[in-house]
């Protein structure tokens, strides 16, 4: 939500925001002789890290350290006069072995174990989170580690949580793997049944993938505590960096982790400790009252607590339906508010472009295109929340998709000349008709045609086929010679909000909402949508849906 509206007040004023440098605390940290020495000499300090352990440290789209890792040594980097600089590595294995080796001064986000130690020195902590089942939905709720026995569990290789599993739970089923995502991904597919990680780490994971049929089932009593482990032949970094983590506050922290970590985990209940209190208390019955008693009682113990669960989950549920409830409230609250002075100002551009000559309405026109696109990112954000609450309803019948194109194509002609780029259309005039709701098409068409357009260059052509198809379907394709996308990207062409490396070539904003409602409404009608594409010889969105012919379905398709 918060993408979106900076992405409409950057369409209404055209100026680009530039980030303001933040200015760390001023708070002293008071340091030796040798100290203050040390950082003279070493002004530029290399640090390594764990390519694929998000929100902590990962490689962003261009290939550059991203996360909470980063953030702290910006932070502390200001307070002690010192420059860090990543070394890139391929795994958290490699990261370790090159420290060692001497490739870099110290790690980031490292747990310690006495192994550990034999090679590193270790500061204070400088963040902690609970640790947490990961599993997928259909699994029950994990409240001790007793449970793990006889289950697959997920190690991520040179990982400290994996060494103290192999150490003190042998009775698992080991599934190694190469990294936590690795994990994840084992136990989404169903080869694994359970990874442990922290709770930050869970809900990056799951999100950044998109694996929504796992959930964090429980909470483990250990805390993940972060450290910099520092080479023991740096003794006087150690202590340079621990005064460093000293110096931070609990407000520090606050804004660090605030923009990377959304889950409260206060409102994680603690099951294994209600449930140890509660084998206490039976226990101490029984010692009193007998085996009669003590049995009647654990029956009505445990019912009370099945109670209690279910009344905590209905609570969470009903909070989670307001929040929800709140959240597109608040959308579409502001997404209207934005509709009314954005007409208003689209109707004061038109009226003063009439009264301005020809040769002086150019920074008008810049200003009609940066309205029409703020209206169609409101368009699309209303879409959006439309589909997920499930208020939008199409009505299926036979429509002529040749027709539809040609308008489509008509009323974005204008946009295309800006960029003299040429809209042509081959269509099949004996498979023109198709099953489909005439509003979801034309904004299937007008997202697809517009998105061509946005990443097209100048002077290239962009193609929309209408032929028949296998099975009893109408294909629609719609080509650009544009950059492309990358097989690496393709998993995440039609999820909202994705951010992949081709740029609009005019300068255009995007929300990366428009080839997720592509998606929905062409699965809505019957239909499917893929995209095939070579990196630096254009794109092919591809839309099959079920055909009709004069109004009449063809023989071999459904109606939705």
């Amino acid at each position: 939500m918060g993408r979106l509206l900076q992405l409409l007040g950057f369409a209404l004023t055209g100026l680009f925001l530039l980030a303001v440098h933040a200015i760390g605390s001023e708070r002293r940290i008071q340091l030796t002789d040798t100290e203050k020495t040390w950082i003279q000499e070493h002004s530029m300090v290399h640090f390594g890290y764990d390519p694929s352990w998000g929100p902590f440290s990962y490689r962003d789209d261009r290939g550059e350290l991203a996360g909470i890792d980063r953030d702290f040594l910006k932070l502390l980097g200001s307070r002690l006069g010192l420059t860090f600089v990543p070394v890139h590595s391929a795994s958290w294995p490699e990261a370790y072995e090159g420290a060692k080796a001497g490739a870099s001064e110290f790690l980031v986000g490292t747990a310690e174990n006495e192994e550990r130690e034999r090679d590193f020195l270790f500061t204070r902590p400088y963040n902690s989170f609970p640790v947490a089942f990961v599993a997928r939905y259909d699994s029950p709720v994990f409240i001790s580690m007793k449970q793990l026995r006889g289950k697959r569990i997920a190690l991520a290789e040179g990982y400290v949580g994996s060494l103290v599993i192999e150490r003190d739970h042998p009775d698992v089923h080991r599934v190694m793997v190469k990294s936590m995502e690795d994990a994840f991904l084992a136990v989404s597919s169903g080869r694994a049944d359970v990874a442990l990680t922290n709770v930050a780490n869970a809900n990056f994971v799951i999100r950044s993938l998109g694996l929504d049929n796992l959930k964090i089932a429980g909470v483990v009593p250990y805390l993940f505590d972060q450290r910099y482990a520092v080479r023991n032949d740096q003794p006087v970094l150690r202590d340079i960096l621990d005064k460093g983590v000293a110096s931070l506050t609990e407000s520090d922290r606050q804004k660090i982790l605030s923009p990377w970590v959304s889950v409260e985990y206060e409102r994680i209940v603690r099951w294994d400790y209600i449930i140890r209190w509660a084998v206490g208390g039976v226990l101490l019955v029984a010692a009193f009252m007998g085996v009669a008693i003590r049995h009647t009682r654990r029956l009505k113990s445990e019912l009370a607590h099945r109670a209690r669960i279910q009344r905590e989950l209905e609570t969470a549920k009903r909070s989670l339906e307001e929040a929800i409830e709140e959240k597109s409230g608040l959308m579409r609250m502001a997404a209207h508010d934005l509709r009314s002075p954005l007409t208003g100002l689209m109707l004061s551009i038109e009226i003063l472009a009439e009264k301005t000559p020809s040769d002086q309405r150019e920074p008008l026109e810049r200003m009609m295109a940066m309205a029409h696109q703020m209206i169609h990112m409101i368009r699309d954000l209303l879409d959006v929340q439309a589909l997920e609450d499930g208020r939008r309803r199409l009505h299926i019948e036979p429509i002529d998709v040749t027709k539809e194109v040609d308008e489509v194509l008509s009323s974005m002609q204008a946009q295309a000349a800006r960029k003299r780029i040429a809209l042509t259309t081959v269509s099949a005039r004996r498979a023109r008709w198709a099953q489909a709701d005439r509003a979801a098409l034309n904004q299937v068409l007008d997202n697809l045609v517009s998105n061509a357009l946005k990443y097209s260059p100048l002077d290239s052509t962009i193609t929309v086929d209408v032929e028949p198809g296998p099975g009893g379907k109408l294909v629609l394709r719609v080509r650009d010679q544009g950059p492309g996308i990358t097989p690496a990207e393709m998993p995440r062409l039609f999820q909202k909000y994705a951010c992949l490396s081709a740029r609009p070539t005019g300068g255009e904003q995007s929300t990366g909402l428009g080839l997720a409602i592509v998606k929905q409404l062409v699965i809505a009608m019957g239909g499917t949508v893929r995209c095939e594409s070579e990196p630096g010889e254009g794109a092919v969105f591809i839309v099959e849906l079920p055909a009709a012919t004069d109004g009449r379905l063809v023989a071999g398709t459904e109606a939705v």
